[in-house]
């Protein structure tokens, strides 16, 4: 309170006080005057009675009868001397007592006055008697406004009922019981008071009045409600936390624990998970609870410890707990207050993402490298079946120069399958039906996998087209049956199905978006002995596995999810260990009609040839091999090892030109700008591109691009002049260039690598 504040209450009081002593004074002085008035007027009459008596002595005859009278009036003016003595004495006496009362008046009014609580009287029937200032400063209500009022008038209609039944209650005891109830305010808003009240009776011993305290706790019931709402929040919060919480003794008993830890810790009931200790029941090593204990109140914190779990059942889980070390005051229980997340499954995917960023680096690496790689392996393969060929079956270095060129050829397909996980392989696709091809693959695969495994097919006779490049397929076909049967070492039953289907399964959604697919449907299922899948039910990404030496590379699955993925498709599994798994592919539906086939001519002599061909390719040993597989086969050959090499032979060459030969990637000006500038002088010449990976000039995507003939490296001689002779048979399907590569062709700025 101000000091202003305080000074004009304390001289408020004073006032008040002043009040009660000098309305006792007037009463008194008036009193006195009365008094006074009085005694003179007794006075008065005892002289006037004398004076009457006086004379008559001295007319009295006897003398004892004046001795009489005289003593009688004597006698009669000492009683009335002594009648006011009295009188004076009481007066006096009523004085002191009037003080007394006046002190103890002016010490009541100060106290109901400057009580904190609003004091009332009332009378049985509600009516008010009085009321202390304390209800003007709390409600606003000045003693003149409440007392002609009723006690109830002021008090919230839905708490009236309980207020007059705690007043017949007081009637009956004498006391009232503690209440709370709402009173309007002068403003007209409502406060709440805190009640207590008691009878007074009687000389009879029959109530009276009731003297009722009332306390305005609207700011403590407010102060409640503030923290009720902040508690049940904060209650809230952790409830349902979606991580554990907990808070556990120093011995590690479990004091309190939310539904998100008893849901990490598989227990249905929170009071068996309370009964379980920390370092015997749920941390698998009990070192680490005394190290996270220990950790904790040394430093009275603790920020992402990672320490291993277990659950109801014994599995093991990763747990990542931050927390802190509290102490009730001096003396008092020490106890720690922690949250736990479940990184299990968030460490396994850190695992395979680190693992897949490896195998990322291993495809970019192999993408990088296939070119060159792929040029060598071409050189090796080439050359071997040159030696093969000159030493002649029956020479014992034959055998050497076969086993040569079967390890290139194993270099080769490990290349492909890097370059298919890193979806960096060139597709050439065409419309095919996956029954035929199921189908045709079956006995293949019977061989392949062994007769411990029963091949079996439940093939759609309805199935729809896809437009994919065959020869992939039959790998992600091949990759599938050779994993199940490793997974399958006892012998087991290897089913492969196809389907029709349509769906929007949420995987799709995220990946193509929210429209409705329309898949054609390739599944591979296994189910046998020794099952070792332990994947469940999810959309399929790449996911590698270390094997033995000796059985394979490891990267079959990476290229099914390569090939599948550049394909546009997708990929599920559905697996339980020891009871199989079943590999979904799903291969964008197509209404065209299967691609008639052209028959293939066999044998190397209906491929000879005697047109002229222009050889590009800047590896000098691969040309070199090129070169002479095509002249071996009648063709002549104009070898350049450069692009603007290339158009000076042209150039000097007066006889037309029927076919260029020419690597995708070389300095200076690639293959696709070479063909695009001697089309521009030569239409009628054909392409034949030779790569040893995807270039963007003449794939897009991934995909070749309709009448672009490509060459993939390494080749072998028949490969080659097979596929020579294939583009100089068939019809000129140039397409049509974009307006920007005219643009750039036209100016000379469109170079390669």
């Amino acid at each position: 309170m101000a000091p202003a504040e305080a000074r004009e209450k304390k001289e408020e009081n004073g006032v008040r006080s002043g009040a009660v002593g000098s309305k006792f004074s007037r009463i008194e002085r008036r009193e006195w005057g009365l008094w006074v008035v009085a005694g003179i007027i007794t006075l008065l009459l005892t002289l006037g009675l004398a004076s009457f008596i006086l004379p008559l002595l001295h007319h009295a005859e006897d003398q004892e009868e004046t001795v009489a009278l005289t003593l009688a009036v004597r006698g009669l003016v000492g009683l009335v001397l002594l009648f006011n003595v009295y009188i004076i004495y009481q007066q006096v006496h009523i004085h002191r007592m009037r003080r007394q009362l006046v002190k103890k008046e002016e010490l009541f009014h100060l106290i109901s006055e400057n009580a904190a609580d609003m004091i009332a009287v009332v009378d049985m029937e509600g009516k008010r008697i009085y009321n202390s200032l304390a209800y003007q400063r709390v409600l606003g209500y000045s003693p003149e406004e409440l007392r002609g009022s009723s006690g109830f008038a002021e008090i919230h209609p839905e708490d009236q009922k309980r207020v007059r039944e705690a007043a017949e209650e007081a009637q009956r005891s004498g006391q009232g019981k503690a209440m709370e109830y709402r009173i309007r305010h002068k403003d007209g808003t409502w406060r709440t008071l805190e009640s207590t009240s008691r009878v007074i009776r009687d000389k009879k011993g029959e109530p009276e009045q009731l003297v009722i305290v009332n306390r305005d706790i609207s700011e403590r019931k407010r102060a409640e409600e503030a923290l009720r709402l902040s508690e049940a929040s904060f209650r809230s919060m952790v409830e349902y936390a979606p991580y554990g919480i907990y808070r556990a003794g120093m011995n590690g008993q479990l004091l309190e624990v939310n539904p998100a830890l008893q849901s990490m810790l598989g227990y249905t009931e929170r009071s068996e998970l309370l009964q379980t200790n920390l370092e015997t029941g749920i941390y698998r090593l009990a070192e680490e609870f005394r190290m996270v204990k220990e950790l904790c109140a040394g430093a009275e914190e603790l920020k992402d410890m990672e320490v291993e779990w277990k659950k109801k059942d014994g599995a093991a889980i990763t747990v990542r707990c931050s927390g802190r070390y509290v102490k009730e005051g001096a003396g008092g229980r020490a106890y720690f207050d922690m949250f736990a997340e479940d990184v299990t499954e968030k460490r396994v995917l850190e695992r395979q993402l680190r693992m897949a960023q490896k195998m990322e680096a291993v495809g970019r690496l192999s993408g990088g490298i296939a070119h060159d790689f792929n040029n060598l392996l071409g050189v090796i393969i080439g050359y071997s079946q040159v030696l093969k060929r000159e030493l002649g079956p029956g020479s014992p270095l034959c055998e050497h120069a076969e086993e040569v060129e079967k390890a290139g050829q194993r270099a080769a397909a490990l290349t492909r399958q890097l370059l298919a996980f890193s979806r960096q392989q060139v597709l050439t696709p065409a419309v095919l039906n996956l029954n035929a091809l199921v189908s045709d693959m079956e006995k293949m695969l019977q061989r392949l996998l062994g007769e411990d495994v029963a091949v079996t097919t439940a093939l759609d006779p309805g199935l729809k087209h896809t437009k994919v490049d065959q020869g992939q397929i039959e790998q992600v076909i091949m990759n599938l049956a050779v994993n199940a049967r490793d997974a399958m070492p006892q012998g087991g039953r290897l089913k492969i199905e196809t389907a029709n289907v349509e769906f929007d399964e949420l995987y799709v959604r995220q990946h193509a978006g929210s429209k409705r697919g329309l898949y054609v449907m390739l599944a591979v299922s296994d189910t046998g002995m020794g099952m070792t899948a332990e994947i469940q039910a999810h959309i399929f990404e790449p996911f590698f596995t270390t094997k033995e030496v000796g059985k394979g590379t490891g990267l079959g699955l990476a290229t099914v999810y390569g090939v599948v993925k550049q394909s546009g498709g997708y990929i599920a599994v559905e697996s339980a260990p020891g009871k199989g798994a079943s590999f979904q592919v799903y291969l964008p539906r197509v209404e065209e009609r299967v691609e008639a086939e052209v028959p293939g001519v066999t044998g190397v002599g209906p491929l000879r040839g005697a047109e002229t061909i222009l050889l590009v390719e800047d590896a000098d040993p691969l040309r070199k091999l090129a070169q002479s597989f095509l002249e071996s086969n009648g063709y002549r050959v104009l070898a350049a090892p450069d692009g603007e090499k290339a158009m000076q032979v042209a150039l000097q060459n007066a006889a037309p030109i029927q076919l260029l030969l020419t690597d995708v990637v070389m300095p200076g000006m690639n293959g696709r700008v070479l063909a695009e500038r001697m089309a521009a002088r030569q239409p009628s010449l054909k392409v034949l591109y030779m790569s040893g990976y995807t270039d963007s000039f003449i794939a897009g995507h991934g995909v070749l691009e309709p009448g672009t003939h490509l060459m993939h490296k390494p080749f072998t001689e028949e490969a080659l002049v097979r596929k020579v002779r294939e583009v100089l048979d068939s019809e000129k399907k140039r397409p049509e260039a974009s307006a920007r590569e005219r643009l750039l062709v036209g100016s000379g700025q469109l170079h390669g690598r």
